[in-house]
């Protein structure tokens, strides 16, 4: 039987379903979304999974099992509690040493990294996790856009609760470090703007702010074209 008495509060840090705005909500669903495009007859690994609401999505889109992790134990009790079940589980864990000694075919580990000081320890342990062939989504937020106050990984991003940001090409480096295959076909944006910054001023005034009217649905990133977030596909060759 599911707990309908426990509930979860939006502070800012996680995505709480039917708390978190309008524009938060269609970013994190399309994100899972997009990674439904991926998960047919999948074992799936979700790092950070919050409130555990992406689990039936990617069950009903064909995965064979979901395994949620979060570092927030009340968290993983609530995803239990209300999402739990034959094929569903969740751990208490971290990203940079979870291990239960399985390896998965798909990992997603979306509006994470930005919250990890050791995120080098925390790729590496993606890696592992895999199995060979298999494939990492990872996302973040893209740094110029959501604090363009700072120019480098050491700069404190405007959100209080990131450690740091990155931009594409960074977390593609990052990626290839630690032996993962990416390239720029690999990138995928949402809520994309122009580059150009005086057309970028027109598109504002006319359509307002494209944070909340661009698109959230991920599309290529286009060289004319800035995402607010982006998710990489990663693989474990």
């Amino acid at each position: 039987m599911k707990n309908t008495d426990m509930t979860i509060e939006f502070t800012g840090e996680f995505f709480v379903p039917g708390k978190s705005g309008k524009r938060i909500e269609a970013d994190h669903i399309e994100r899972y979304k997009f990674a439904c495009k991926f998960v047919q007859n999948k074992s799936i690994l979700d790092i950070a999974s919050g409130a555990g609401y992406s689990a039936p999505l990617l069950i009903k889109a064909g995965a064979v099992s979901y395994e949620g992790v979060d570092i927030n134990e009340n968290l993983v009790k609530y995803s239990n509690s209300n999402y739990g079940s034959g094929c569903i589980s969740y751990y208490v864990g971290d990203i940079c040493s979870f291990n239960i000694g399985k390896t998965y075919d798909i990992i997603t580990c979306y509006e994470t990294i930005e919250h990890v000081i050791d995120y080098e320890s925390a790729i590496r342990n993606l890696y592992n996790l895999l199995n060979h062939g298999g494939l990492l989504l990872i996302s973040s937020p893209n740094r110029p856009v959501t604090s363009p106050g700072c120019s480098s990984l050491q700069d404190k991003p405007a959100n209080k609760f990131h450690t740091q940001e990155f931009t594409p090409d960074e977390l593609l480096s990052l990626l290839k470090k630690h032996n993962f295959v990416a390239g720029q076909d690999d990138v995928f944006g949402q809520r994309q703007r122009h580059s150009n910054r005086y057309f970028k001023k027109i598109v504002s005034v006319i359509f307002e702010n494209p944070d909340k009217k661009a698109s959230p649905a991920l599309t290529p990133v286009k060289n004319n074209k800035v995402p607010r977030y982006f998710v990489i596909l990663a693989t474990k060759k």
